[in-house]
């Protein structure tokens, strides 16, 4: 059974990588999209290919670190589809600068993204899905909320706040029938990733593999939450010694 077909769903971060693909998968199970990023020309690339097979989606300009343009792009999906039902709150910027080099406007820069715009956009659908007495968020986290790699304070901060963030929005939710939760992957095969077409493509998962995992989370009766999802390559040595 499929409770995500008819369903209107928010993907930020939509125009390339795992979020792109999150849209696809989405659109394919038969969801309505509404795909922000700050790149438009991917996204109306996107709505034309789901429109011509048939699907409804709504493409919207967005830095999501902008209060401004999350409240816009929300207001953009409302005015056509009359309700949000889930929040894939993907949009991120990774960073690898050693910690003593790092300046204040880029650890500034990667916390506005992915942790501010996270805040912002979930904001706004708790605001929609308590009026409708239901709705999903899936916050994309990462393996570094857990075990951080050398050289990435900023993103590393940004995922483990996101982590609690979840928690208090499971929390601030679970009366009005409001779902939250957090996927982290581990190597997904995306540009947010350095050197990501070197080495054993054993070693990372593709974008659509871990977009139906997503999927997985979200198709799901609306009185029911997958708190918390990790999906890692099976030799990454994530687990322990062994």
């Amino acid at each position: 059974m499929s409770y995500i077909k008819g369903k209107v769903a928010l993907v930020t971060g939509a125009s390339s990588g795992l979020g792109a693909a999150i849209a696809a998968e989405f659109a394919t199970a038969g969801a309505s999209l509404i795909v922000g990023a700050r790149r438009k020309a991917p996204l109306d690339a996107f709505v034309a290919e789901v429109e011509a097979q048939g699907g409804q989606a709504l493409a919207v300009q967005c830095d999501v670190s902008q209060e401004a343009a999350v409240q816009a792009m929300f207001a953009a999906g409302l005015a056509r589809f009359g309700r949000i039902d889930i929040l894939i709150n993907n949009a991120g910027i990774a960073d690898h600068t050693p910690t003593d080099e790092l300046t204040f406007a880029r650890w500034s820069e990667v916390i506005d993204t992915n942790l501010n715009g996270a805040f912002l956009c979930a904001r706004e659908a708790l605001r929609i899905m308590k009026g409708q007495g239901a709705g999903r968020m899936i916050h994309i986290g990462s393996l570094s909320a857990q075990v951080p790699r050398p050289n990435t304070i900023a993103y590393a901060a940004s995922k483990f706040a996101l982590a609690g963030m979840n928690h208090s929005l499971a929390l601030d939710g679970r009366d009005h029938g409001v779902a939250s939760s957090i996927f982290h992957p581990g190597i997904v095969g995306t540009n947010l990733v350095q050197n990501m077409q070197e080495g054993d493509p054993r070693d990372r998962i593709s974008a659509d593999v871990a977009a139906r995992a997503v999927l997985a989370m979200a198709d799901l009766p609306d009185h029911v939450n997958f708190v918390d999802g990790t999906i890692l390559p099976l030799n990454m040595p994530f687990l322990g010694r062994g």
